[in-house]
């Protein structure tokens, strides 16, 4: 084998001397590698060979390859032993092995493989050595065995036949002996004598000694047979056999003998006995011979039960004798055993005889019962399945009354008019339920007889369940109908019924679909990688189409709950469920989208807390960076060993409030992100989390500050609430002085002073009491708190704090007194104040109480009446007075009424309360009688100034609408360019400030420059300046347009005046920030170096004309400025970590504050109009619904939308502020960033470019293909119908398609490598770059989609003009043929005469001839293509003219196309295929298209619509189907079949078949069976006497007479001399053999008969001279006429074991039946082979054909040739497995092999191929 055999390791290493190096461990792997591949090698070659091997094989060939297996096993262990050395060495040099570890440790696995394989083997070979070692053997010792055997079976046989003789001789002496004692006694047992003589005696004594010899000879014959049987079993095997069977019969002899003799042995004792019981006996004998001919008697009766049903008379005259029978044989049974218990010996064996009699007759008896039973049974179920068919029958009448009553639905229009649609439901609902009633009454019937048919005996039972179940069969198709038909009615009451619901189901649908897709981005599974802006963007749409979809589905809910109160009976309910399930789909649907917006909604405000959160927690770590700076020695400070830093006790105060302030807001940061990382995605959730840490770690750094700094933190904040606590305690007393001041008023001594000073006095006294209490409250809340906190302190701290609080305490509690005092001062005072008030408001009222009463005067004539006319002024007057009355006397009432109280306890107050309380009583009815005058005249009024005061609301709302627009325009129009003209400024001034920094330059001598000297800076001198300071300070970011430098002069050209001036120039220079954050200022740049000065808080504006500068040793940008009182130094901008302390204030922030403002305002204004209109329309809700106020109501009501106009207005304002301020801010940065953006654009165009060629390319091969297409893309009905070159735009698109598609992947490629160059970066152009290319992949995919949507559209106009085309020309050629009397096939010959191909030219000229001026070439030609390519086949051609439809919804034939006067000729079934003759035609009155057709299954002629008036489709166009047939099977002549005299051919299997008329039912009348006894053999059985086809296999039998009188046979005709030959008993068979003959002379009829029960023959008389009939004709005899088969059981379709065939000829008696057995009815087609156009009829089973279809796929690798017969052509190509294949030509029969010619759809090649070989091998499934 060629493996190593040695136990040395694999790698030849030492085994010794410590780990082996790296290279070693390699070549021990190699060569271990090397030997496993050399022993693989030879184990597989062995093992090869041992499989070839059986056991049949050679067994020296066995021997030497079981030899060869255990050495090459012997070779593999030892190669496993060196393997697990190796890898154990290899383990030894530690994880620098472990590679060279698990590469030989792979080889184990190998190596068990081959192990096991071989094993395997080994055993395999060992069993065959074995098998033929042993076949060896017994060869061998069978042939000795045999010759033994042989030898030894003569000389046993020999033995044999000399000894059997003598035995025999011994038996039959023993015999002979026993048979003459029993001939012997049987006179004295026959007859034994009266008296016991000496006869007697002797005779007995005889026959005992007989008996006792008798015995010796049987004992001596048995002992001799035992000997012999003995000897017999050691013969040989054969001989043993004979020998054994031999003695063995001559032992049972014996023993019968023994069983003879037994009773004569004792014969003279017990001879006593029997003649004593022969007496009982006797009697008992007579009893039995009685009961025999009871039994006899009732046997004869129902003798010919078993030929065929009796009478209910014949039934009830056996059933009286039957019954007293059975009571006596049950009573003599009884008797019987009584006896047999008090008997013994001969007696007793008689008895027991006679017991076995009386037994039998029994049984006999129980025979004939059961036979009634059955009879009777048989006579009932006659009754019970002639009710159960007409049941059934009922129930298919009742059917057609619904087939007839739905016509009106089934001429094609869906939903008919109003009442016609409600009687034609009335009339299918009626009809539905006669018919349910029908078949529940049916069904129950069938279902109660089918249990009561399982009680029935059981071939009756079998018998009637088949007929009541092919009835139930019947029925459950008609009940299957019945439920469709009311399921079809149900629905089309519903269709009525629930169109509108119908209808708002499906707009909410559709609203669902928009809503979904608005919100699709929130299913997205990668959402946290869409940005805010997107979200927010989806979240709007999103947020707008769920207004819809909600205000959809509550709109439809409305509608379904109208109609489910509607929808009462449970169809509708039914059908309302089906729509609910739709509403709740959409719910679900709603649901779920609202959730995925919501977690998109989260998603937002996670990235926003993010922002937000981070911002925060960014700026307490800078400045705990910054606290920690000055609490803990640097680096240099810790080199020279100070170990604790020295901070200033402000510097400590400022940091614990950071402290406290940072804690807070580190906690409430935490909750926040902690709340929405729980409902958060996984990327966003790692971000909060990290966030979460960042405070954890801030929290930490927090508590380490603190605890460095405590005790001097301590101390200073200790003193620090001190002294806030004593300021707080010094506003307490400031606001206490306060209050002295504000009551000098009062305290003046005049008690009742000015109500208007009072009132002033007492408003100060309470603001300054809430102010004293104000202060005290927040002084304690202060003191409390803090003492709280230095409860935390060191002693030190706390307790001089403590002393201080509890001092300032005191001081608090006395002023919180003193402000009690004066609180209640101040009450008093109020009451009479307000008394003072109420009679003054009294006063008032009085006075315009008496104005109302004076403008009311001129209304009122002298007689009281109202007098009309009055001018408007006068009218106003009134309305004014009226209303100014009202308010102040209604201002009067209620504060009097809230005076009540005040009053309560001063009698003073009291009294006057009720003095003015009076007075107002007094006003009320003056004021009530005046009203009633001045109410018409106010509601005109009111009503016309309300309206005037809309118009003045809405004119106002317009103007601040237009001046929100003006102030947004720079902006939301302008785009923000004057903001980006003054960005670019700054650009340019920040550039000059560091450029006069380094010269040295002043602003003086940087103007000169400019303006080249002069005193004023032209636009041109700007310009040209400006155009090479680009390159002279070396900046790109000043390489400006010519426009924005034009701009940019314009912009410092404040006064507008051509030129800049000085100070205009200087103005540029100068910059405005505002703090943001609380910072210090210092005096110099550096931090570390400079001293504070000051601290600016958050607000302060800053002006500076310097540039920002970094501080090197922090890294922080600071600026030095000027700010309030001339103050000025250095402030931090920006800190190291990022934290901004002041932002400039810009033109455009200033802009969007001021934007801010006016929006607001003007949302102000529109929510206050919006509130007017409100509170207008809601005052007028008590108007009425006439009268001038109701109609100012609705005015207003038509005004405010106007209001919602104008807030729509404004929301689109803002949104457009909103995208201008984003759109704003990206413009700003790439102002800033135009130079570099410019460069690195020119380095990503360089990228770009080889793409973008290829893409421009691409365009414009699309171009092309749009232009190719264009002149019919656009096209639609009568252009696109007359359209005449279809053909050369699609071969036009097809050149431009190909080209399109090259190119598309050449751009695609080159864009993929090109995305490789790039380098990675996040933004900026080469980021564009890289958006770019792979928009460019996109559009390269994009364009083969729109190349291929565009192709498709032409393709989709071409198959618009095909449709049109093809139902014009199919339509003529049909006519054609129909005129010439042509089917297809015959018109295609006609067509193209000689050939199985028209050609495209021959079809096109053909189609010409008949189309005349309306042809068009190439919309002919390109139909001739859509046909067949390369010209049209047979079959395509057939298969154009002849278009079937197929019935998919059933629909009714009429007689003529208008639906209006169109008569029904039936309905077309489901599945019903009809033949195109005319058509379509649309029926403009309906709005029905209809087609007139042919149907196939009976031929009928008609109109059908093909689609209904909602576009429901009744017909579906289907190819002509044909068959294929399974199996060999017959082609019948007609429709009838008629076995072979009715064939056409035999059809064999894979034979095509083409329908040609079907399928039809064919139905068949009942057939007869008969259930007989054959008389030549007694066979019993069921035959067949007519069939389904009404062939006759038997009938009955005239041969055969039954007696009905008992009648003597006699020898010869002649009655006078003849001799008895028997007597013939009722019901007694015989067969005539000659007559009926009449003997005129004697008046009777004689045949000659031939007895069946003993063959006896004579002549019978058959009616006798008195008119008696003796005999007549059985009709319970049937004579067979043809062969027939007899079979167990009752159905021919499951006939059971077949008994016998019964011969022509044979008689047979009836046993039962005959019976009707019904037939299932069959399908039947009328087919036309393809193989050679044989027609005629077969029956569809479905075994026996299935569908079939010319498109093949290969089973099996066949080849293709060039010719039909395969032997000598030319293969063409292999066809591979699974390759469709178009049948052009056949399938034909090439001798024993199935053939066809095709087309294989891969490649359109054409050839043969052979469907099935002759072995039967299948290459091609259809």
């Amino acid at each position: 084998g060629g493996a190593p055999m040695g136990g040395a390791p694999m790698g030849g290493a030492p085994m010794g001397g410590g780990p082996m190096n790296l290279a070693a461990l390699q070549a021990r792997v190699a060569e271990a590698t090397s030997k496993v591949e050399a022993v693989e090698a030879a184990v597989q070659e062995v093992v090869g060979t041992s499989k070839a091997l059986t056991a049949t094989s050679d067994a020296d060939v066995l021997q030497s390859t079981s030899d060869e297996l255990q050495n090459q096993q012997k070779a593999l262990m030892e190669v496993q032993k060196s393997l697990t050395q190796d890898i154990t060495e290899a383990r030894k040099a530690g994880v620098s092995a472990t590679s060279s570890v698990t590469d030989l440790s792979k080889l184990s696995p190998r190596l068990r493989s081959l192990q096991m394989g071989l094993t395997l083997e080994v055993t395999k070979l060992r069993g065959f050595l074995t098998r033929a070692s042993a076949g060896a053997a017994n060869v061998k010792q069978q042939a000795a065995t045999s010759a033994a055997n042989k030898v030894a079976e003569e000389r046993d046989s020999k033995e044999l036949q000399e000894a059997l003789p003598a035995t025999k001789e011994i038996v039959n002496t023993a015999e002979d002996s026993v048979e003459a004692i029993v001939m012997m006694a049987a006179p004295l047992i026959a007859d034994p004598p009266d008296d016991d003589g000496d006869i007697l005696n002797r005779a007995t004594e005889e026959i005992e000694l007989s008996a006792a010899d008798a015995q010796t000879k049987i004992t001596e014959a048995r002992s001799q047979i035992n000997l012999k049987l003995q000897g017999a079993r050691k013969f040989a095997p054969e001989t043993r056999k004979i020998a054994l069977t031999e003695f063995s019969s001559m032992q049972q002899k014996l023993t019968e003998a023994q069983k003879k003799l037994n009773p004569y042995k004792a014969f003279k004792k017990e001879f006593g006995q029997r003649v004593q019981a022969r007496k009982a006996l006797q009697e008992l004998s007579d009893k039995l011979a009685e009961n025999e001919l009871e039994v006899e008697k009732v046997k004869m009766m129902t003798s010919s039960a078993e030929a065929g049903q009796l009478t209910e008379d014949e039934i009830s005259s056996a059933e009286k004798v039957i019954h007293p029978a059975k009571a006596a044989i049950e009573n003599m049974i009884r008797m019987l055993e009584q006896k047999l218990k008090t008997s013994d010996g001969p007696m007793k064996d008689e008895l027991v005889q006679m017991k076995d009699k009386t037994t039998a007759l029994k049984k006999d008896l129980d025979t004939v019962v059961q036979l009634l039973s059955k009879q009777r049974q048989s006579f009932a179920t006659a009754e019970m399945l002639k009710s159960a068919s007409e049941k059934v029958d009922k129930a298919d009448e009742s059917l057609k009354k619904c087939q007839e009553a739905e016509m009106p639905f089934l001429k094609g229009i869906e939903v008919l008019p109003g009442e016609e649609s409600v009687n034609a439901i009335r009339e299918c609902e009626g009809a539905a339920q006669k018919a349910q009633s029908a078949v529940n009454q049916a069904t129950t019937f069938l279902k109660t007889k089918l249990q009561e048919a399982k009680r029935l005996v059981q071939d009756l039972a079998t018998s009637v369940t088949e007929e009541l179940t092919a009835h139930q069969t019947r029925l459950d198709a008609v009940a299957k109908k019945v439920a469709d038909f009311k399921k079809e009615t149900s629905e089309r009451k519903m269709a009525a019924l629930l169109s509108e619901v119908i209808d708002g189901v499906s707009a909410c649908e559709k609203t669902m679909e928009t809503y979904a897709k608005a919100a699709e981005v929130f299913s997205s599974e990668s959402l946290e990688a869409v940005s805010s802006s997107d979200l927010k963007e989806a979240l709007e749409k999103s947020a707008a189409a769920e207004k819809e979809a909600s205000a959809a589905m509550l709109e439809v809910r409305k509608t379904f709950a109208a109609k489910q109160k509607e929808a009462r009976n449970p169809d509708s309910q039914q059908a309302l469920a089906k729509l609910q399930a739709r509403i709740n789909t959409a719910q679900q649907e709603l649901v779920k989208t609202k959730k995925a917006a919501a977690s998109g909604e989260k998603m937002i405000k996670g990235k926003e807390v993010l922002v937000e959160e981070d911002e925060k927690i960014k700026k307490i770590e800078e400045e705990l960076t910054i606290a920690e700076k000055k609490v803990k020695p640097g680096e240099e400070e810790a080199a020279l060993g100070i170990e604790e830093a020295k901070v200033s006790d402000e510097d400590i105060e400022i940091m614990a409030k950071a402290f406290s302030v940072g804690s807070a807001t580190l906690k409430g940061s935490m909750r926040v992100v902690e709340a929405n990382a729980a409902s958060a995605p996984p990327s966003l959730k790692t971000l909060l989390q990290k966030l979460m840490e960042r405070c954890k770690a801030a929290q930490s750094k927090i508590t380490e500050l603190m605890a460095i700094t405590k005790d001097q933190r301590e101390r200073v904040v200790s003193d620090a609430f001190v002294r806030e606590g004593k300021e707080k305690v010094a506003q307490v007393d400031a606001c206490l002085e306060k209050v002295n001041e504000v009551e000098l008023p009062f305290l003046k001594g005049i008690e009742v002073i000015a109500l208007t000073e009072a009132k002033a006095t007492i408003a100060d006294s309470e603001t300054a009491a809430e102010a004293v209490q104000s202060a005290v409250n927040g002084a304690r809340t202060f003191i409390a708190s803090k003492n709280l906190e230095i409860r935390k302190f060191g002693e030190a701290a706390s307790k001089p704090a403590a002393d201080e609080f509890a001092q300032l305490t005191e001081r608090i509690n006395a002023a919180s007194a003193k402000l009690g005092t004066f609180k209640k001062d101040t009450e008093g005072r109020k009451k009479t104040a307000l008394m003072q008030e109420a009679g003054e408001k009294v006063a008032a009222a009085e006075v315009s109480v008496k104005k109302f009463a004076e403008a009311t005067a001129p209304f009122v004539g002298e007689d009281g009446k109202e007098v009309e006319g009055q001018d408007e002024a006068a009218c106003e007057k009134l309305v004014e007075q009226m209303k100014e009355s009202a308010s102040l006397v209604g201002d009067a009432a209620t504060f009097l009424t809230a005076r009540a109280k005040d009053a309560a306890g001063n009698p003073g107050h009291v009294e006057t309360l009720k003095e003015l309380q009076a007075k107002l009583k007094e006003m009320q009815t003056e004021m009530a009688k005046h009203k009633k005058v001045a109410s018409a005249h106010e509601q005109k009024y009111s009503a016309k100034k309300v309206l005037a005061e809309a118009a003045e609301t809405l004119n106002m709302l317009e103007e601040a609408l237009k001046t929100s627009e003006s102030t947004c325009a720079p902006l939301t129009e302008d785009g923000g360019l004057k903001f980006l003209v003054g960005v670019s400024v700054m650009t340019l001034a920040s550039a000059l400030r560091d450029h006069m920094k380094a010269k040295e330059l002043t602003h003086e001598a940087l103007y000169k420059e400019f303006s080249g000297g002069a005193d004023s800076l032209s636009k041109d001198a700007f310009s040209a300046h400006l155009v090479k300071l680009p390159e002279a300070l070396s900046l790109e970011e000043l390489d400006f347009s010519e426009e924005r430098r034009t701009a940019m002069f314009a912009h410092i050209d404040a006064d507008a005046d051509g030129n800049v001036s000085l100070a205009e120039f200087k103005g540029i220079f100068k910059q405005r920030f505002i703090c943001v954050k609380e910072i210090t200022v210092t005096d110099g740049l550096d931090v570390a170096k400079s001293k504070t000065t000051d601290k600016i808080s958050p607000g302060v504006e800053l002006d500076t004309e310097s540039n920002p500068a970094t501080d090197e040793s922090t890294g922080m940008v600071r600026i030095a400025c000027s700010y309030a009182e001339g103050k000025s130094g250095f402030v931090t901008m920006a800190g190291n970590q990022g934290t901004k302390f002041i932002d400039l204030i810009s033109p455009f922030s200033i802009f969007c504050k001021e934007v801010d403002k006016t929006l607001g305002e003007t949302s102000g204004s529109i929510m206050k109009v919006s509130t007017w209109f409100n509170l207008k329309i809601k005052e007028l809700m008590t108007a009425g619904k006439e009268g001038p106020l109701a109609d100012a109501r609705g005015e207003l009501s038509k005004l405010r939308s106007k209001v919602t106009g104008g807030n729509e207005q404004l929301s689109k304002l803002r949104a457009k502020m909103i995208a201008g301020k984003k759109d704003y801010a990206k413009k700003e940065v790439d102002e800033k960033n135009a130079h570099i953006l410019a460069r690195e654009r020119k380095e990503a165009e360089a990228i770009t470019g080889p793409a973008q060629a290829k893409i421009d390319v691409l365009e414009a091969a699309c171009k092309a293909l749009e232009e190719a297409a264009k002149p019919i893309v656009g096209l639609t009905g009568e252009e696109l119908d007359t359209f005449p070159t279809p053909l050369s735009v699609v071969e036009a698109c097809d050149k431009h398609i190909d080209e399109i598609m090259k190119v598309a992947e050449e751009a695609k490629t080159v864009a993929k490598e090109q995305q490789e160059k790039l380098p990675k970066v996040v933004k900026g152009p080469m980021m564009d770059a890289k958006r770019e290319l792979q928009k460019m992949v996109a559009k390269a995919e994009l364009s083969k989609k729109q190349a291929n949507t565009t192709l498709n559209a032409v393709r989709g106009k071409c198959g618009a003009i095909i449709e049109a085309r093809a139902g014009e020309v199919s339509g003529l050629l049909r006519k054609t043929a129909q005129e010439k009397g042509l089917d297809a096939e015959a018109y295609f010959n006609v067509v193209s005469p000689g050939s199985e191909k028209i050609s495209e030219d021959a079809f096109c000229s053909y189609v010409q001839s008949l189309m005349g001026e309306s042809y068009k070439a190439e919309q002919i030609k390109l139909l001739c293509q859509h046909i067949e390519g390369g010209g049209v086949g047979r079959r395509r051609f057939q298969s154009f003219v002849q278009q079937y439809f197929a019935v998919v919804k059933g629909i009714a034939m009429t007689d003529v196309f208008d639906i209006g006067a169109a008569k029904t000729l039936r309905k077309a079934e489901l599945e019903e295929v009809v033949e195109l003759l005319e058509g379509p035609r649309s029926d403009d009155k309906s709005g029905v298209v209809r087609i007139r057709g042919k149907s196939l299954t009976d031929g009928l002629e008609g109109w059908i619509s093909l689609r209904g008036n909602q576009g429901t489709p009744f017909l579906q166009e289907v190819e002509k189907p044909f068959y294929s047939c399974q199996v060999d099977m017959a082609l019948d002549r007609d429709f009838k079949s008629e076995g072979e005299a009715g064939l056409v051919r035999g059809l064999k299997a894979d034979e095509v078949l083409e329908l040609v008329e079907g399928p039809r039912k064919e139905t068949y009348e009942p057939g007869l069976r008969v259930k007989g006894k054959a008389i030549l053999d007694g066979a019993i059985g069921w035959f067949t006497a007519r069939d389904k086809m009404g062939t006759v296999f038997a009938e009955a039998d005239s041969k055969y007479y039954s007696c009905t009188s008992s009648v003597a046979m006699t020898d010869n005709m002649d009655i006078k001399d003849c001799k008895v030959v028997r007597k013939l008993a009722v019901g007694e068979l015989f067969t005539v053999e000659e007559g009926p003959i009449k003997v005129e002379d004697a008046g009777i009829t004689r045949v000659k008969g031939k007895s069946v029960k003993d063959d006896a023959i004579g002549w019978i008389t058959l009616k006798g001279n008195a008119g008696t009939v003796y005999a007549e004709a059985s009709s319970k005899h049937f004579c067979i006429l043809q062969d027939v088969p007899m079979t167990k059981l009752f159905p021919s379709a499951a006939p059971g074991e077949e008994v016998r065939v019964l011969a022509k000829g044979e008689a047979m008696q009836v046993l039962e039946g005959p019976k009707q057995e019904t037939y299932l009815a069959e399908t039947r087609v009328k087919c036309k082979a393809a193989s050679d156009g044989a027609a005629g009829w077969i029956t569809l089973k479905k075994d026996n054909t299935k569908p079939w279809t010319p498109y093949y796929k290969c089973k099996a690798a066949a080849p293709m040739h060039d010719a039909a017969a395969a032997e000598g052509a030319t293969v063409v190509r292999e066809i591979e497995v699974g390759e469709a294949f178009e049948l052009v030509e056949g399938p034909l029969a090439q001798g024993e092999e199935l053939r066809m010619k095709g087309r294989a759809e891969k490649d359109g090649k054409v050839g043969w191929v052979t469907i099935k070989d002759k072995e039967g091998k299948r290459f091609f499934e259809s």
